[in-house]
């Protein structure tokens, strides 16, 4: 069986990047906390590149706070937010110089095919936005992640991963197919409850997502993360737990299609009490990974 590389996720400081090193993570997805990266976080990402071995493959936009939420395409056009994304990619060059390697930049998609296509927001603004930046850092690759429909208050309009393989066709025209589309199991399934409890319609359907996710290009990357509930507070991006019937056979439907229309890398993206600790739901979903039969590559 080939081997899944799987990416556990990491600040760009050593005090939280140590405790995955240690527990045999290698392969790190890299979140961004801050508008901008700062000094000692270049100086931390080098440290770890060269005197610990990590491979970071994937750098996350950053997590901006009052208001929270996380950079989406349509967020470009809000004064600054293009200049966040920028020095973001700035990062991602700077750590595939040293890496050697191209890096995969996580940004949102909140929109709907229908409203990039009513407003023509994609074709007039962000694309040639997005080509500008990227033209800049030659390295650096976009994976498209889809949104849940519910934000803070109220909803957006995503509703499935036709909207994200949609915006990735359209994107590429503008940046020499250098986007693909991601995959966000949590969001899917948040989105899939929201319907769900407002319509009594269940739309949960695996194999749909990963087709439809692949439908103008292959897939780059997956989040894999859980919910019991609605995914709202400590409920989302809880772990798969081996011990639970439910979480296993949940699983197990995505790794499916996963198989079917996938083989990209997984970066294991889940809630931490601490996260200056062992990362023990990182931990949880890997065996999880590993009681279904699969060969990982933790790097």
């Amino acid at each position: 069986m080939k081997k899944i590389r799987i990416n556990a996720k990491s600040i760009p400081l050593l005090e939280e990047l140590n405790p995955k090193i240690d527990a045999g993570f290698k392969n790190i997805e890299i979140q961004l906390i801050h508008k901008y990266v700062s000094e000692n976080e270049y100086i931390d990402t080098k440290e770890a590149i060269e005197n610990k071995n990590i491979d970071i493959s994937v750098v996350h936009t950053p997590l901006l706070h009052n208001p929270d939420f996380e950079i989406a395409l349509d967020h470009l056009l809000i004064s600054d937010v293009d200049d966040i994304f920028e020095d973001t990619c700035k990062y991602a060059e700077f750590v595939a110089k040293i890496e050697k390697h191209n890096i995969k930049v996580v940004i949102h998609d909140d929109f709907s095919k229908e409203e990039w296509s009513e407003t023509n927001l994609l074709n007039e603004k962000v694309g040639s936005l997005v080509r500008n930046i990227l033209i800049k850092y030659p390295h650096v690759y976009l994976v498209i992640e889809n949104s849940c429909s519910t934000a803070q208050r109220g909803f957006k309009t995503i509703k499935d991963m036709e909207d994200v393989s949609y915006t990735v066709k359209v994107l590429n025209e503008f940046i020499d197919n250098r986007a693909m589309s991601l995959i966000d199991t949590c969001h899917m399934m948040m989105t899939w409850e929201a319907w769900k409890r407002i319509s009594y319609e269940d739309l949960t359907n695996w194999d749909t997502a990963f087709r439809d996710a692949s439908k103008y290009s292959s897939i780059g990357l997956i989040h894999l993360n859980n919910i019991h509930d609605n995914g709202i507070g400590q409920d989302h991006g809880i772990p798969f737990d081996y011990n639970n019937v439910s979480d296993m056979n949940k699983l197990k439907e995505i790794m499916d299609s996963y198989e079917k229309y996938a083989s990209c890398e997984i970066t294991i993206e889940v809630y931490e009490a601490d996260y200056l600790s062992f990362p023990k739901n990182i931990v949880m979903t890997r065996k999880s990974l590993e009681n279904l039969g699969y060969v990982l590559d933790l790097g």
